[in-house]
């Protein structure tokens, strides 16, 4: 939940392109076929209508569900993309992740240093403007 969470919120991909196969109405705008739409992902992971009034908390719980379980639109949420653009290494890295934690939590315990300034910075990739500080102690293991 917690990864799918800071997925939602801080995935790595900023912008997605789409293109208009056949003319369509999207609200109050008519999209003529033929046209390239960037989408704009942290909008779609933060969209209030979808995630609540709640979207922009980071809320895990909101994926104890599922994804399906936790928006209106499921099909919104798309850190790797989705259909027949979606990564190819969305699995791998989802392994990667949970393994990468695991071995981490399992070692150490992080803090936030009282110097972080949170300030992410859209541009091709999404990345801490100002670096991201932690405080971090070795866990001294007891034998049981």
């Amino acid at each position: 939940m917690v990864i799918q969470e800071s997925l939602r919120l801080y995935g790595p991909a900023v912008t997605t392109a789409r293109g208009v196969l056949a003319e369509m109405k999207l609200g109050e705008h008519v999209l003529p076929k033929g046209i390239n739409m960037w989408l704009y992902i942290p909008a779609l992971h933060r969209d209030p209508d979808n995630w609540g009034p709640d979207a922009r908390e980071f809320k895990p719980e909101r994926f104890a569900g599922g994804v399906s379980a936790a928006c209106k639109y499921p099909q919104a949420y798309i850190p790797f993309g989705l259909g027949s653009r979606i990564c190819l290494g969305q699995n791998f890295a989802l392994l990667e992740i949970k393994e990468a934690l695991c071995l981490l939590l399992s070692n150490f315990s992080f803090a936030v240093s009282p110097n972080y300034h949170h300030c992410p910075q859209y541009s091709f990739l999404l990345m801490p403007k100002y670096g991201v500080r932690l405080l971090v102690s070795k866990v001294h293991k007891t034998s049981a």
